[in-house]
């Protein structure tokens, strides 16, 4: 077992534990940007491999491998990938439309 693989075990766990139930796992690719948008749903996120830089109107948070990062639904941010991309796990409603 790596310690990427560790590392992602132990993500999940943390967000099952928290009661989620539908734990998808995104990998974007390096330097991606996502302009300021919001989720209806809140967000629940752990990073395991790689950067990902997210704005708010009041703060930036900087995160890399086993940060977590709540936002709450409806909260306006952008997103910046770093130079290796960002592999995380992120809890959402299963009844989100939008799921990839």
């Amino acid at each position: 077992m790596t310690l990427k693989d560790i590392i992602e075990e132990e993500a999940r766990n943390r967000l099952q534990e928290r009661g989620h139930s539908n734990i998808l796992k995104y990998t974007l690719p390096a330097n991606q940007a996502k302009e300021s948008h919001s989720h209806p749903h809140d967000a629940d996120v752990i990073v395991i491999t790689g950067n990902i830089k997210i704005v708010t109107t009041t703060q930036e948070y900087n995160l890399g491998p086993g940060d977590e990062f709540q936002l709450n639904g409806g909260t306006m941010h952008s997103e910046e990938v770093g130079d290796k991309g960002v592999v995380l796990l992120a809890a959402e409603p299963t009844d989100t439309p939008d799921q990839k």
